[in-house]
């Protein structure tokens, strides 16, 4: 059997407890947020970003909204894991006797996989893996859990896998506000009021490109969770690959999102908060579901 291991970065939403006992090495991305950094799962808990960030923009009320309104930029930045991290990690995994296979954050959300590039190319005589993961948050996290379960005979075999997830994998999320996909451009601000007011609220997919993109609006979120389950009967869940549920800060909309979908889960698991890294960007009360299809999942652009 091939010896690797799986190196990452933090918004995949592993925590650096749980990374050690799955012999997985996750790097953290840095979190800004009104001129202080904090390293994503070091510095601060997703939990505690989670509380900072919204409940600050909750009391400030009224305010944030007309801020809003006049498009001032999203206050929640994010920066890239550097190449000298991804290169520290690649000679500690290279130490112990393993072969490096990095799977981050998709390229397009993120400088982080070129960083992992710059890495590799500077340790240009050893055998290192990068691959582009083109999806975030539990996505990568449900490849991950499939590549460290399984057990591949060549590394041939565990980059294979890699690419058949790719085109296989899949999330749908659904935001309780249209707030923070305006601020992020994908919405204009008179959609996103109007939407406020009239309770819609969005059903997310994840292109082949790795982009975040509203595939519809549902007059709640009951509804919302009714189309998610309509859409994954058209793309089944894969049972033989790990599948998720996630959430960013509100964990009873995500059990009412699953007992929607439970006639259709192969078996039960877990429920983990997302990554702020992302999260922060769909907002307060946000759910998603993360799973491989046994079809091919089709570009939605």
């Amino acid at each position: 059997m091939v010896k690797f291991r799986v190196i990452t970065d933090s918004s995949c939403g592993i925590s650096q407890q749980d990374a050690k006992k799955l012999g997985v090495v996750v790097l953290p991305l840095t979190l800004s947020y009104k001129g202080k950094d904090y390293l994503d799962g070091i510095d601060i808990t997703t939990d505690e970003f989670y509380k900072m960030v919204f409940e600050e923009e909750k009391k400030e009320g009224l305010l944030q909204q007309v801020k809003s309104h006049f498009k001032v930029n999203n206050p929640i930045k994010t920066s890239m894991v550097t190449p000298v991290a991804f290169e520290n990690a690649m000679k500690d995994v290279i130490k112990d006797g393993y072969i490096p296979v990095v799977l981050p954050i998709s390229s397009v959300l993120s400088g982080t996989y070129n960083s992992a590039l710059i890495a590799k190319d500077s340790l240009e005589n050893e055998e290192i893996y990068v691959e582009d993961s083109h999806t975030a948050l539990g996505s990568v996290k449900v490849m991950i859990l499939r590549l460290i379960s399984h057990e591949y005979e060549t590394i041939k075999d565990v980059l294979d896998d890699i690419h058949y997830m790719v085109k296989h994998i899949n999330f749908y999320s659904a935001p309780d506000t249209l707030e923070y996909l305006y601020r992020g451009g994908r919405l204009s601000r008179l959609s996103a009021t109007v939407g406020n007011i009239l309770q819609l609220k969005p059903v997310i997919e994840l292109d082949r490109a790795g982009m975040l993109i509203p595939i519809s609006k549902q007059r709640g979120l009951k509804h919302a969770f009714m189309k998610i389950n309509d859409c994954i009967k058209e793309l089944p869940i894969d049972k033989e690959y790990p599948f998720e549920f996630g959430y960013s800060t509100e964990i009873k909309n995500v059990e009412t999102m699953k007992e929607y979908l439970k006639d259709q889960l192969p078996t039960d698991c877990e429920i983990h908060q997302i990554s702020p890294v992302v999260g922060a960007h769909v907002g307060p009360g946000a759910s998603a579901f993360f799973y491989i299809s046994k079809k091919e999942v089709p570009d939605c652009t």
